[in-house]
């Protein structure tokens, strides 16, 4: 199996006003969980780049100047890497980046077909990690990612947790709808819904927590719990 891992860095986080200022990929092989083919550009984004996005990236105008290549360009480099993928594998892929990867190919007349793995919801990660941090979730599994916010860097970061698992319960997890528990607690209780991990919704005024589908039968708790469908991505 090979996937095609992605992260962009864009201006900000508004895919109708903002633009995508770097891509970074990298076609994957999930049995022998190496790289096979990576791609990291600098694109034009035709807006200048707002200073608290330097801050992050350390991505700067002169940068842009200097070595930045066209939206149209990178979107085709892009699109070269994908016949042999059967997944787009992304952190927080499916409510940002391919939001703006599906503007971006729009723009540019060309069709993005791949399916997504998110690696913050279509991961089986084990009840004790509970962080979906990128840079936590590295530690987590044991090394560092030395240029975060650096999109083929936080690409190949992500990847390597990605193949801490076994491909076929990813696999599980992506294609299994995602729910939204509601705890059933009083104020009194409240830190029982805390302690098996649910957050807290202040607009709902309640204790949440989202899963799989296909985790429900092996879920316990020690109060009731209501179950929700989400929306599909």
């Amino acid at each position: 199996m090979i996937v095609l891992g992605l992260d962009l860095e864009t201006t900000g986080l508004n895919p109708a006003t903002d633009r995508i200022i770097e891509i970074g990929a990298v076609v994957w092989d999930v049995e022998q969980k190496k790289p096979l083919k990576l791609m990291s550009e600098l694109i034009q984004p035709e807006i200048p780049v707002p200073a608290e996005i330097t801050k992050i990236t350390g991505i700067t105008n002169e940068d842009i100047e200097k070595h930045a290549i066209s939206l149209s360009e990178g979107m085709q480099r892009l699109a070269d890497l994908m016949p042999s993928c059967s997944y787009f594998v992304g952190h927080n892929g499916r409510e940002f980046d391919r939001l703006f990867l599906e503007k971006a190919a729009e723009e540019c007349g060309l069709k993005l077909h791949l399916p997504w793995i998110d690696t913050i919801h279509d991961i089986p990660y084990p009840d004790f990690i509970g962080t979906r941090k990128l840079t936590h979730l590295c530690a987590e599994h044991g090394f560092l990612n030395p240029f975060s916010h650096r999109a083929v860097f936080d690409v190949l970061s992500m990847l390597e947790v990605f193949s801490k698992y076994d491909f076929s319960e990813v696999e599980k997890f992506q294609q299994s709808p995602e729910m939204k528990l509601i705890a059933k607690v009083s104020y009194d209780d409240r830190d029982k819904a805390k302690k098996a991990g649910f957050r807290w919704d202040p607009q709902g005024k309640a204790w949440y927590k989202k899963v799989k589908e296909c985790q429900l039968p092996v879920l316990n708790f020690d109060f009731p719990v209501e179950s929700q469908l989400l929306q599909s991505q």
